[in-house]
Order: C-alpha cells, then sequence, then structure tokens
C-alpha cells in the first residue's frame, strides 16, 4: 500500500526551499486558509503539518475544518507558530502538538496569537518584516544562558518588547527597545549573535523543521488521522457542509458546483432525480437505525417525527408535503451522492455547462460598470425569477415549490445558481424561438 505524503502549510517561519532542500518528498503549502482542508491533494494517510495560518489577507480555517481533516483520516499536528496554538485548543479533539513553542502555550507561557505574529509580504515567499515574540523569548533565555542577562530580567525584558504592537517589532526596533529600557549589553549582544546567524534565536524554524520530521516517521508508521473525544456530539453542522460544498464543488473542468446546478436548472425532469436522492440518501444514511422498517423516504420521515403532524398525501401529489418539509444540503464530497445527483447527466451537458459559463463570461467582461467581471449578478432577482418561470414552464406561484423539487431550498438560491447561466440560457431560448418561427 502506497504510503501517505506530508503536506506541510508554511510562510514566513520557514522558507519552502529550505524545507525541501532538507525533505524534497514534502508538498509545501502556502499558510493554511479557509478551504485549505477541503482540497482533494490532501487524502487518508497524509499528514499536515499546520505552521502558519493567513489572518489579516484572508479568512483562517474554523476550528472544524481541522476535525474535518482529522475526520478524513489525516494526521494533523501544529507547530511552531499559529499551529502551535491551534494544536492547544484542538488536543482534546485529536490535533497534535510539536515543538518549543507549543510547550510554552501549553506550560501558559503565552496564551495569544501575538505571541507567534509578524508582519510578512503577502506573497511567497512570505518574508518575515518583524521579529515573533518566541523568538525573543528564546534569545532571552540564551542571553542568561551566556550571562549577559541576569535571570531576574528576563520577564522585564520580554514584557518590555510584548508591548511593542507586533507588525512594528522589527529587528531594528528590538535592538532599540532593549538600549532604551537599560539593557545596552543585551542590545549589542543580541545584534552581534542575529548578524552571524540569523536564525541563531529562530526557535519557531526549528519547530517547523523537527515537526516535518517527526511526519516522516507517522507517516512510515502508518498513522491515520481521527477525531477523539467529540462524545457523539454533532460536529458536523450545515456551516462545515456548505464550506466544503464551495471548495469541493469548485473542483473539476467543468466545475461539480455548476455541473449540479445545470442539471437543477435545465433538466426538465430532475425533481425525479431529487426524489430518489432523497429516498436512498437521507432514509438509507440518517434514519435507517431509527426507523429501520420504513417502507420509503415518506415513511420515514412520517415515522420519525410522527404522522399525524404531516397532511396524508394524495396518490396524485405523492411527495409534495415532503417537498415542502425538507430540503437537505447534499454532500458533494461524497462521491455515492454525487453519483445520484448527477445520474441523469449526459455527456453533452458538460460542453452545454462550459458553453454557457464562457458565454457569460465574455458578456461580462465586456460591460463596465460594478457588473464588469462578475458572473454572480448579471440579471436582477426579479428578472431571473421571469426567466425561471419560462424555462420550468411554470406560473410564477408555483415557482417555490418547483424549486424545493428540484433540491434548491429557496426562490434566491435558485436565481444565485442560474446568474452563471443567464447569458446562454437567453441566447438558447431566443435560438429556439428563431427556428420555430
Amino acid at each position: 500500500m502506497e504510503k501517505g505524503r506530508i503536506h506541510v502549510y508554511v510562510g514566513p517561519t520557514c522558507q519552502a526551499d529550505d524545507i525541501l532542500q532538507r525533505f524534497p518528498e514534502v508538498v509545501v503549502h502556502p499558510p493554511v486558509s479557509h478551504g485549505s482542508f477541503f482540497s482533494p491533494e490532501i487524502e487518508y494517510g497524509d499528514v499536515a503539518v499546520v505552521v502558519d495560518g493567513f489572518y489579516h489577507h484572508r479568512l483562517g480555517p474554523r476550528h472544524k475544518e481541522y476535525l474535518y481533516a482529522l475526520d478524513r483520516g489525516v494526521t494533523v499536528i501544529g507547530t511552531a507558530s499559529i499551529g502551535a496554538l491551534r494544536a492547544l485548543e484542538l488536543s482534546a479533539y485529536g490535533m497534535a502538538g510539536f515543538g518549543v513553542v507549543h510547550q510554552l502555550y501549553r506550560a501558559g507561557v503565552f496564551d495569544g496569537d501575538d505571541a507567534v505574529a509578524v508582519a510578512h509580504e503577502e506573497d511567497a515567499p512570505y518574508a518575515s518584516l518583524s521579529v515573533p515574540l518566541v523568538n525573543l523569548y528564546t534569545a532571552a533565555q540564551a542571553a542568561r544562558a551566556a550571562r549577559v542577562l541576569a535571570a531576574g530580567d528576563i520577564d522585564d525584558v520580554v514584557s518590555a518588547l510584548r508591548s511593542e504592537y507586533y507588525p512594528t517589532r522589527t529587528p531594528a526596533r528590538v535592538v532599540h527597545i532593549l538600549r532604551h529600557t537599560g539593557r545596552p549589553r543585551m542590545a549589542e549582544w543580541y545584534e552581534r549573535q542575529v548578524d552571524d546567524d540569523p536564525y541563531v534565536f529562530d526557535q519557531k524554524r526549528q519547530d517547523c523543521l523537527g515537526a516535518i520530521d517527526a511526519a516522516r516517521h507517522l507517516v512510515a508508521a502508518g498513522a491515520v488521522g481521527r477525531v477523539t473525544g467529540a462524545d457523539g456530539a454533532d460536529w458536523k453542522t450545515l456551516f462545515l457542509r456548505t464550506w466544503s460544498n464551495h471548495f469541493v464543488g469548485m473542483t473539476g473542468s467543468p466545475p461539480l458546483a455548476h455541473r449540479l446546478a445545470y442539471q437543477q436548472i435545465f433538466n426538465p425532469g430532475y425533481a425525479r432525480i431529487w426524489e430518489r436522492y432523497l429516498d436512498e440518501t437521507y432514509r438509507g444514511h440518517q434514519q435507517r437505525a431509527a426507523v429501520g422498517n420504513a417502507r420509503d423516504l415518506e415513511d420515514s420521515v412520517s415515522q420519525l417525527i410522527g404522522a399525524e403532524r404531516f397532511p396524508c398525501a394524495t396518490e396524485g401529489k405523492k411527495a409534495d408535503w415532503l417537498f415542502d418539509f425538507i430540503c437537505p444540503v447534499p454532500d458533494l464530497g461524497d462521491p455515492r451522492e454525487v453519483e445520484l445527483l448527477l445520474s441523469a447527466e449526459e455527456s453533452t451537458d458538460a460542453e452545454s455547462v462550459v458553453r454557457h459559463l464562457r458565454q457569460t463570461r465574455e458578456f461580462t467582461d465586456g460591460v463596465t460598470g460594478p457588473m464588469a467581471g462578475n458572473t454572480s449578478n448579471v440579471l436582477p432577482e426579479e428578472a431571473g425569477k421571469i426567466l425561471l418561470c419560462r424555462i420550468w414552464d411554470i406560473p410564477s406561484e408555483e415557482l417555490s415549490r418547483e424549486c424545493r423539487s428540484r433540491g434548491i431550498p429557496n426562490i434566491k438560491a435558485a436565481v444565485r445558481i442560474l446568474q452563471p447561466f443567464i447569458v446562454g440560457a437567453i441566447n438558447e431560448r431566443t435560438q429556439l424561438r428563431a427556428e420555430t418561427v
């Protein structure tokens, strides 16, 4: 069986070239951000070493995203920087911490992001522009060992350096603070040591390289990540599913989310596909244990919350009440669910999706103003409603129910997923009218 891979999420703490020179087999990623762990690049049996993370430049990953990676069988290690702090917060749930910085957090020496935060360049190689407090703590300890600083002065020195806002804690500013707080000897010693070896007090870098070496051993041992300590709590929330679908849905060519939206909007028989999806997925995955003797989805939902609370569905309107009651968010990361949702997709549909997306993009690229290049807001909502009624050949009063019958929770959502296809849809309807005149 093929061994897992090591993924390192790093930025200013350690240069990618430096890592690859020592560990040529690892996959180096930019600092971790919202969506990083939804990538199909990381798989069961891999190890993710989280070092740095974005926070000013873009959204960072939510804590449940780390659990999502663990639940996929990915071992997650936090070290050196924001990774060390997240490992402390999520240690009860299966995330492992590594290194001196992590131990300093565990011991309560530091308790906030500001101890590891640095100002850095926005683009690779994300060069640091300031000095993190944890590295200065390491320097103070080394100064004590070298008899440059008295043991009783360490707290005062660290406190003075901590009071400087982290983006302005540049190397020159560090020396200035030391001199103006009555430690000129340490200032000169620190400046000389860093001139001789820029990495001499770089505890974050040491922890990063050590964590990657530890990850090598975990991969060799066949480690598999898992969520611990959840005690049956349902941490897989709707928000997590929505985040996952957003990032997973943008994979593929054409993107999976657009392929599904095309079926929901343009397949005249998609209501039957959605009903089958509900029957096989909702009843099969969520209700089998509770209502295992249910004959079909309607029966299972009735048993679950009480049949007397539902109107009787006549044979002529087989599941009308069901469509009005339930519209779950599918899991686009589950191949079985995707197969069900796209079971009616034809070979030419992908070509149509690409054509529609291209036509809308060309249209928005050719206009000026707020809509320039924006394919998500081509038509106002009211115009979108009218177009949906024409595509589905229904009166406006039936629009809400038609949306739900196709797995779209509401009209607003339907207009939103229609937007990238609007120009193509209008062009095709115009062409069809011309051919039939």
